[in-house]
């Protein structure tokens, strides 16, 4: 089943290869049961609610916001400290790039969206047994869960921001009587190794679906901070072990 008829090519060629290294894992974390998919062909105004946190580097407090309407027809986030991520408005997250700015004086550690709260899922490139590391599924068509379509998981496409990128999908989702089949999730972690500086700018796709409000997938709260850096830790070091092996 395709998400986008005519649109593949275009996105392909937009989506080529950018500097620095880039990397997803994929954990079941909390597996939630949502009743049904309203929407594969989401767009960013459908993912009004979603809770976007984010923390600057040498900093304990991490900030969160609900996606919403922001000025100049887009959808988003925009924090006062200098934080913004948004996607045009009405535009489908298959086929568009998020847009992550940090126009604040620090460097960015990570910014995590939880979809509970705008119904949303984060719908990863499928091979047919499991994800794929960037972009769409490599066969196209291939879309895991029944009725969510062919997806799309993290991957760099742009920006100023050329340093190491980990992705972190988790708290998988099943859908209705469908079981879990590692495609969905309720969460999405981007770390920047290093940081990503004051003035920086980071443009990444991420699919995402639209799910039936359900009490199974809860309104997540903001994890205290020593529960991001457990999180962030453990993802630069696997991406260190990996480095090492391939080595």
């Amino acid at each position: 089943m395709s998400k986008r008829l005519g649109a593949v090519a275009a996105v392909l060629l937009a989506a080529g290869s950018v500097a620095g290294a880039q990397t997803n894992t994929f954990s079941s974390g909390t597996s939630y049961t949502s009743p049904s998919i309203t929407g594969f062909a989401t767009t960013s105004s459908q993912m009004a609610g979603m809770l976007v946190s984010w923390r600057f580097t040498g900093s304990a407090t991490v900030f969160s916001s609900a996606w919403g309407n922001l000025a100049g027809d887009f959808f988003g986030v925009s924090g006062s400290n200098g934080f913004r991520l948004r996607m045009g408005t009405g535009t489908s997250t298959f086929v568009t790039d998020w847009e992550l700015r940090n126009s604040s004086t620090q460097s960015l550690d990570f910014i995590q969206m939880r979809g509970a709260p705008g119904r949303t899922l984060f719908d990863c490139g499928w091979t047919g047994t499991a994800c794929v590391q960037n972009g769409q599924t490599t066969g196209g068509g291939l879309e895991g869960t029944i009725s969510s379509a062919d997806g799309w998981s993290h991957q760099r496409t742009g920006g100023t921001f050329t340093g190491t990128v980990l992705g972190a999908y988790s708290n998988s989702v099943g859908i209705g009587t469908n079981p879990d089949v590692g495609d969905l999730f309720e969460s999405l972690l981007i770390t920047f190794q290093g940081g990503m500086g004051a003035g920086k700018t980071y443009e990444f796709r991420a699919d995402t679906d639209s799910s039936l409000p359900t009490a199974d997938i809860p309104t997540p709260t903001v994890p205290e901070p020593s529960t991001y850096l457990l999180m962030v830790t453990g993802l630069v070091g696997l991406f260190s072990l990996r480095r090492k092996l391939k080595a």
